[in-house]
């Protein structure tokens, strides 16, 4: 076979360019840690960290979102326990107002109760992160007006948000209600089994200013039961509520962490082993010049004796 006096210099130079190439992929690697910088690289293995990287950002906003959620339902748990706290003492006062004290005294218990009702639309219309815990979803706009008469006494209670709910994933096929309704089938404050806090501490306040005691006892402690049994039951599913969205995020976090060393050992470069082909290869190159730098240096005269 006839070999042509430039294809060792094409050859040399091709085999240069082919060890410069794997140095600067070794050194690249060396400096970024990482083993796949395109998906050129290792198509399967980019196939996979960006699957493992996609579940790693779902699992992720899981996370925020249980946190964000968790965040509003202790909030509006510390809100319906003040709502509690004021029906308890509406109730001890309702108590108080039996047969035998006279009218004047029970009148009494009337500025008490007002102040109550003055306590409970307050916390009705409590903000937090700039929206209304018990609005619905329209979250913005205060749930509860009021009118009042010329002493300025509440005289009656306008609800102003809805019944509607907002669902928020926390994991692949579980979502939670992330808002609250004050009134509503399922209304904090007024539901469709006769609870209506309001209307009953506006009726309890009017009765005992009229020392009406019959009607306190008749009226009055048995609307404020089922306003009881209301506050009873949202307790015990925010409770519920409280403890899912605990669990959700605990094992999204958990999911989370166990993805990290996968996509690691996926993309992550072997640090030890590339330092040691980069120096191979760089002692080929070397070795490769010199050999180059000999071979290109004869000439014909060199053989001409």
């Amino acid at each position: 076979m006839r070999v042509t006096s430039n294809s060792f210099p094409i050859d040399l130079r091709q085999q240069l360019s082919e060890l410069m190439e794997k140095q600067s992929t070794l050194q690249m690697r060396a400096a970024t840690g990482q083993r796949i910088e395109n998906a050129s690289d290792d198509p399967r293995g980019m196939h996979k960290v960006l699957g493992l990287q996609n579940e790693l950002r779902t699992l992720s906003q899981y996370q925020k979102n249980a946190s964000l959620v968790r965040e509003g339902v202790e909030v509006t748990y510390s809100a319906m326990s003040s709502l509690k706290k004021t029906y308890d003492r509406a109730s001890e006062l309702a108590a108080a107002a039996d047969g035998a004290k006279s009218p004047d005294v029970i009148r009494t218990y009337q500025h008490e109760v007002n102040q109550l009702l003055e306590q409970a639309l307050q916390v009705s219309n409590t903000k937090h992160r700039s929206v209304f815990l018990f609005a619905g979803t329209k979250n913005t706009t205060q749930p509860y007006t009021v009118t009042r008469d010329g002493e300025g006494k509440i005289t009656g209670v306008a609800y102003q948000g809805n019944d509607k709910e907002t669902r928020v994933d926390v994991a692949e096929t579980s979502t939670v209600s992330a808002t609250f309704s004050g009134e509503g089938a399922k209304g904090v404050l007024k539901n469709d089994k006769g609870a209506d806090f309001f209307a009953h501490l506006i009726s309890l306040r009017d009765h005992l200013g009229a020392g009406d005691a019959m009607s306190v006892v008749t009226k009055d402690l048995p609307n404020l039961a089922k306003d009881e049994d209301n506050f009873i039951n949202h307790f015990s599913n925010v409770g519920a509520l409280q403890s899912r969205l605990e669990t959700a995020e605990a094992i999204a976090k958990k999911r989370a962490s166990s993805l990290s060393p996968l996509i690691s050992k996926e993309a992550d470069v072997d640090l030890t082993d590339t330092l040691v082909r980069l120096n191979e290869i760089q002692n080929a190159y070397t070795a490769a010049l010199q050999t180059g730098g000999t071979l290109l240096s004869t000439s014909l005269l060199d053989y001409i004796r």
